[in-house]
């Protein structure tokens, strides 16, 4: 977030934790790349549509990396609380009032219109995901006719000309674990101007284009399976596309995703397979995977024999003793972070993001004890380790994952059946 328009902001906790919130997803995520971040403009009237694969992480990555500050709608039943409604408010969220969730009558929802219109007209960025309900499949469902309401509605009240709904894609590898890739797509704005002669004639017509020109901008910006059925054999080949296309460990955070759109055009080549092609494929993907698991071997690790290379083992040797401070110093956090996740997450769309909160919560209490006993005790290098505890905790995360790649390269490299193994591959891609 720019900070310069903090003004537009009156969640305290949104402002004061925005800068750790950086950290934190530079350790949960190996990489986060942001295309068009720029497309969602400061000072305009923004009407956010996104998918939602995930709880609470889609939106602190727009309310983090995005200029202006970002209102996000959230279902009203966590509000119920005074104590959570207090603190949700505090973090730039308001409610909508759902019948699923319990909830009758057009009352309560009025005001979220009023709010969202009072927003929009302060030229404040609001964000709705459009599908109402978050979930992990890599498709995107029907979109709900709420921003469309919303939309004709403040142009209505308001002549806003700028007025514009901006689909944006969430995109995960996983979506479920620590150390995944992320990819924001911002796409092109849908100027309300341009939808409002046939809203004056036709209103139920023009709200139903807008929703089909959202639910095109997100297929076109996301991950997007047509048949569930294949939902295994495209992650599959998602997993040896990205062996061949490696991400660079640094920096952690690209602004372009030239990655994304490569994984897109496999995806849109399968959607758009005939049918007994699509079969030899999905029979050649499981031949392999199951030779693969057979071996004990992984996809990663059989092209990319250059893994466990001399240098890397020297890295590896050398980076030792920070990897194993690091590991030390977080360890206490890392596992009351997961404890604490497994006993309360019950929906898997909530483990990220959970683990994201208790992380930020935790970890900032933990490094704030170990500030203030070396303030106590006079040691300076107690105070020390606690400001870099982050950055240890990044190395400690590399070197594994570096450790993890070079044993299965070494084990690959010499195996027996790497050869048939390498031909079954790439039977698949032929």
């Amino acid at each position: 977030m720019d900070y310069r328009l903090a003004r537009q902001s009156t969640g305290w906790f949104y402002l004061f934790f925005t800068p750790f919130i950086h950290v934190v997803y530079r350790l949960l995520f190996r990489k986060i790349y942001l295309h068009n971040r720029k497309g969602v403009k400061p000072n305009t009237p923004v009407l956010i549509a996104a998918n939602h694969p995930t709880a609470f992480i889609d939106p602190i990555f727009f309310t983090s990396f995005f200029d202006p500050p970002v209102y996000n709608m959230t279902r009203g039943d966590i509000f119920r609380k005074p104590v959570f409604r207090k603190f949700l408010e505090s973090c730039n969220m308001f409610p909508v009032f759902r019948q699923r969730d319990g909830y009758q009558g057009r009352d309560r929802n009025d005001e979220v219109f009023e709010f969202c219109q009072n927003k929009l007209v302060n030229r404040v960025t609001v964000n709705i995901f459009v599908e109402g309900e978050h979930h992990l499949d890599k498709r995107i469902l029907t979109i709900q006719k709420g921003i469309a309401r919303i939309a004709f509605g403040t142009y209505e009240r308001h002549r806003l000309e700028d007025l514009q709904v901006i689909p944006v894609g969430c995109n995960y590898v996983n979506g479920l674990c620590t150390r995944d890739e992320a990819k924001i797509i911002v796409g092109e704005p849908l100027f309300i101007k341009d939808y409002w002669p046939t809203y004056e004639q036709n209103p139920a017509l023009a709200i139903n284009q807008l929703c089909r020109d959202i639910e095109k901008g997100l297929k076109t910006i996301c991950y997007h399976i047509d048949d569930k059925a294949d939902d295994g054999l495209v992650d599959e080949l998602l997993s040896i596309w990205r062996s061949d296309h490696p991400a660079n460990f640094l920096p952690i955070v690209e602004n372009q995703a030239s990655r994304f759109f490569g994984e897109k055009k496999l995806i849109d080549k399968i959607n758009g397979m005939p049918e007994p092609e699509k079969n030899q494929l999905r029979i050649n993907t499981i031949n392999y995977f199951a030779g693969l698991l057979k071996a004990g071997l992984k996809d990663e690790g059989l092209v990319h024999p250059e893994h466990a290379k001399k240098e890397w083992m020297l890295f590896l040797f050398v980076s030792a003793p920070i990897a194993i401070l690091g590991f030390m110093i977080g360890w206490p956090v890392r596992w009351l972070v997961y404890f604490t996740a497994r006993k309360v997450v019950k929906k898997r769309e909530f483990y990220t993001s959970v683990l994201m909160g208790l992380a930020v919560v935790y970890g900032g209490f933990y490094l704030l004890a170990l500030v203030l006993t070396g303030l106590f005790t006079n040691t300076p290098g107690l105070i020390t380790l606690a400001l870099l505890m982050p950055l240890l905790a990044w190395v400690s995360i590399f070197w594994k994952e570096t450790m993890l790649r070079a044993r299965s390269a070494w084990k690959a490299r010499n195996h027996p059946d790497r050869e048939r193994l390498l031909a079954l591959r790439k039977a698949i891609w032929n």
